[in-house]
């Protein structure tokens, strides 16, 4: 995931989810703010994804017991 960023207007796009999307800013913002023209302070940013382990541990500790109390709950039935 992504972000169009122009340094020389100071814009930053939405979240890109794909590099088709990412693309299709960049085009659409050139066509608008600088007249199909490159600019020099262009750039991507990355932003980060969430992932599993990213998860605070006491998080993932009341996570774990919470699912384990459930399951625990279907099977008592």
């Amino acid at each position: 995931m992504k972000k169009y960023r122009c340094d020389d207007c100071g814009s930053t796009s939405p979240v890109c989810v794909t590099d088709g999307a990412y693309w299709a800013e960049a085009r659409r913002h050139r066509n608008i703010a600088h007249a199909g023209l490159i600019p020099d302070g262009e750039r991507a940013i990355d932003v980060p994804v969430a992932r599993l382990w990213d998860v605070p541990r006491g998080q993932a500790i009341a996570s774990v017991i919470l699912f384990l109390v459930l399951v625990g709950a279907v099977l008592a039935r």
